[in-house]
């Protein structure tokens, strides 16, 4: 994972995300205390992860697998590890750089918008949104690091990754879990963020993508345990 992380840290897809996300948040903080509550500019805040830097999610994520797939077995036993902490490595590197990077990102920023921004925030309220926002991503990142497992080229794997993100609407919709869809918890973020919010409803959401992330990284892992190298 640590080699992983390395090779992450040094590509320019990464540094220029990281660099757009940091942009926003030097932009939205001052908004809060000006041209926007401080409840709407954490929302948009929060918002763009899912629905704009998804598509960096993606990018990077996509190729975890597929972009060795030529020489995976070669990595494998040159670096004298099994088939599941080769794919589990691939997974906890992709989680640690997305999660890290929103957390870097959010919590100055929530820190910044609560403490001076124009409006009431609610702390839990902004501990629930973040937590939310953050199993969102842990989904997303799953999936695109689960795609890559099943398809030899990084970029089927990413537009598979990116149509069944933007269609989960619809997903969530056929298999009656709409609670979990990313635009309806987006468009609620403003009045969770002033604590406006069934707490069982919080609950039920953060437990339906912890569920949906353990399944298809559990998926992942298998396939890639018995995949042809």
């Amino acid at each position: 994972m640590q080699a992983d992380l390395v090779s992450l840290a040094r590509s320019w897809a990464v540094r220029i995300w990281l660099g757009l996300m940091a942009l926003q948040a030097i932009v939205t903080v001052p908004s809060s205390t000006s041209d926007s509550t401080a409840p709407d500019a954490l929302a948009g805040l929060l918002a763009t992860f899912p629905l704009i830097w998804s598509l960096f999610i993606i990018i990077n994520s996509s190729g975890a697998v597929s972009s060795e797939s030529g020489v995976v077995a070669d990595s494998i036993l040159s670096k004298s590890v099994t088939r599941y902490e080769y794919i589990l490595a691939k997974i906890a590197s992709r989680l640690v750089m997305v999660l890290g990077f929103f957390l870097l990102i959010t919590l100055p920023a929530a820190y910044l918008i609560a403490r001076y921004g124009i409006g009431e925030l609610a702390r839990d309220g902004i501990v629930w949104s973040i937590l939310i926002i953050g199993m969102m991503l842990v989904l997303l990142t799953s999936l695109a690091v689960a795609l890559s497992t099943l398809f030899n080229r990084t970029m089927v794997a990413m537009i598979g990754t990116w149509g069944v993100w933007y269609a989960a609407g619809a997903i969530t919709a056929l298999f009656r879990v709409e609670f979990l869809s990313p635009l309806d918890i987006v468009d609620a973020l403003p009045a969770t963020l002033q604590g406006d919010y069934v707490a069982s409803d919080q609950w039920r959401i953060l437990a339906g993508f912890a569920v949906a992330s353990v399944t298809v990284i559990s998926i992942a892992v298998l396939h890639f345990s018995r995949k042809d190298l």
